[in-house]
């Protein structure tokens, strides 16, 4: 594949968990993805907010995309989040991530998260296990 990032971005928008979410891959490059997800009320916690492990999923989604396309099939290891604000429901959140390590097994990325403001709610980490190549193929 001549574009990997594009491949990457073009399968994601198939995957169930993402499209569970709603979530719209917006960008993808070498090492790193922009994902957006509309809080709907099934997001909600007893607050009428979204739910705190609705924004780390988002860390993890986008993490695993920026992480994809390195061309390697990764696992999660760990993943947290600080929240600074909360999610309305009804607003997107959009998530950016950027890959800071590339280690021989272990990779290191970094994501914000904002809502449609721009305001930063959170800002998250994840770690991910490099299980192989990725060929594509699944």
């Amino acid at each position: 594949m001549d574009n990997w990032p594009e491949f990457i971005k073009q399968h994601f928008k198939t995957v169930p968990f993402i499209r569970f979410f709603g979530a719209d891959i917006i960008e993808t490059d070498r090492g790193y993805a922009r994902i957006a997800i509309p809080l709907k009320p099934e997001h909600a916690n007893s607050y009428g907010m979204a739910h705190g492990g609705v924004v780390a999923s988002i860390v993890d989604m986008a993490a695993g995309i920026s992480l994809r396309t390195l061309k390697v099939r990764v696992v999660t290891v760990e993943t947290a989040a600080n929240y600074f604000l909360p999610a309305t429901i009804g607003d997107v959140l959009t998530a950016e991530a950027r890959v800071v390590h590339e280690g021989g097994k272990l990779l290191h990325a970094e994501v914000e998260v904002v809502n449609g403001e721009g305001t930063l709610v959170a800002k998250g980490r994840a770690i991910f296990y490099i299980t192989g190549e990725d060929t594509g193929v699944y």
